[in-house]
């Protein structure tokens, strides 16, 4: 089995007492159930999901929040998938979120569903007094580990959760870590659309909001994995490989992958943040392309689109012919629209390699009147309604996350084309991420 975990912190690897080394150290793996769609069944683009989809992804990275827009108040996103397996939520074929099965408890473990997030470092399960209405899915956490005795709020991209802090076993395809920190929640906004009713962070501790290792540098610590890596295949709906969604655990899964794996060193420890040399349009680049779309960029697999500064966004999409911008947010936040038939592709450079987003991936549905509806702007909507050809509303949008500092966050839009391998220890004894080919 294969399984899907986020936010791992290292920074606190060394203070952890390593235990004794199981007998033996595979690679285990959780399946991962896929994401929701952004489209609804005639094709026609999800105007409240996307408007939702963004806006959590501007909170998890604490940018400012769209403005309310008038369609767009019944809103409903799931997102993620997971390989213990992976379960890939998804909704008319479109891929929302990925997530799979652990337990936490030594001598009465509790099973729960964990979205895996390589874009946080926090791991939550529903306390015993967070029911329905404070936000929370059974079953509920019966708070078995050592209290320690004080709280932690978080907020994500999809909503807050605040609760109570214990040490506890939690165990994922079959790897044990102990005294590992669980969130007992007291409350959680924004995560009852979710077919998970629990998060395992992934990232590096350094931005965990508990201040403690995340589960999977336990894991390291405590000597359960010989191989300090985890990996991720993210299945597609649309391809129907959505069943074969999967989380590794101490190693990758050779049969997920094909080719040449490129590996790109981690720049700053917090997100599994890396170099992006630029991006192309159907292989090129001018010098000035380059300039523009260089920049940094966290790989996020909790995340749904790809969001690009809005200057390189903005550059991307005027390499593609026709392509015209939305503005959310005036100067910050930007959708594209581009012809659905377009043959020019999108491709991110990492360590010199190109990496493309599939067609079917950088859409989020077709354009049409309604989506003006959503946002309550009538010229878009008469803009939308005298258009000839058909066109697409694109998974990249364009978002000032942090001014100033060129950079991206790249989601499953991309993802679900490359599998991916977060690694402690193996560029130069630093962290990094690698891309192969997703088969």
């Amino acid at each position: 089995m294969a399984l899907k975990v986020t936010f791992v912190a290292q920074a606190l690897l060394a203070a952890a007492v390593p235990a004794p080394a199981p007998a033996s150290l595979p690679n285990l793996k959780v399946s991962l159930p896929a994401r929701k769609d952004t489209r609804q069944a005639n094709g026609e683009v999800d105007g409240p999901a996307v408007l939702h989809s963004l806006n959590s992804t501007l909170h998890k990275y604490h940018a400012s929040a769209l403005p309310s827009f008038p369609g767009a108040s019944a809103a409903s996103l799931q997102k993620r998938q997971s390989e213990e397996a992976l379960s890939d939520q998804n909704v008319q074929g479109e891929d929302i979120e990925y997530y799979g099965i652990g337990t936490v408890g030594a001598s009465s473990p509790q099973t729960f569903t964990f979205d895996f997030d390589t874009g946080s470092s926090d791991l939550f399960v529903p306390g015993p007094t967070c029911g329905a209405a404070q936000g929370c899915k059974p079953p509920q956490y019966q708070n078995t580990g050592t209290d320690e005795g004080n709280t932690t709020s978080v907020t994500y991209g999809s909503g807050m959760i605040m609760g109570e802090n214990f040490l506890d076993t939690v165990t994922v395809a079959g790897l044990t870590a102990t005294r590992q920190n669980v969130i007992s929640l007291t409350s959680a906004q924004g995560f009852n659309t979710s077919d998970s009713n629990s998060l395992l962070g992934m990232g590096f501790s350094t931005i965990a909001n508990s201040k403690m290792p995340t589960f999977f540098e336990n894991l390291i610590a405590q000597g359960q994995v010989k191989t300090q890596e985890f990996a991720f295949y993210l299945g597609r709906a649309k391809s129907n490989t959505q069943s074969r969604s999967e989380l590794t655990l101490g190693g990758r899964d050779t049969s997920r992958y094909s080719g040449a794996v490129t590996q790109v060193p981690v720049t700053q420890r917090g997100y599994w943040q890396v170099a992006l040399d630029q991006v192309d349009v159907s292989g090129s680049a001018s010098p000035v392309d380059t300039a523009v779309t260089k920049g940094q960029a966290a790989i996020d697999t909790g995340t749904t689109l790809v969001l690009a500064p809005t200057a390189a966004a903005t550059d991307v999409f005027s390499r593609i012919p026709l392509a015209f911008p939305i503005p959310l947010v005036q100067g910050s936040t930007t959708l594209f629209a581009y012809p659905c038939n377009t043959k020019k592709e999108v491709e991110l450079v990492f360590n010199g390699q190109k990496f493309a987003i599939n067609a079917l991936d950088l859409s989020l549905g077709t354009l049409t009147q309604n989506f003006g509806t959503v946002l309550g702007n009538s010229t878009l909507g008469s803009l939308i309604s005298s258009l000839t050809d058909q066109f697409c509303v694109a998974a990249l949008a364009g978002a000032d996350l942090m001014p100033g500092q060129n950079f991206y966050v790249v989601g499953d839009t991309f993802l679900k084309n490359w599998y991916s391998i977060y690694n402690y220890n193996n560029a130069n004894g630093g962290p990094s991420v690698s891309f192969a080919k997703a088969v």
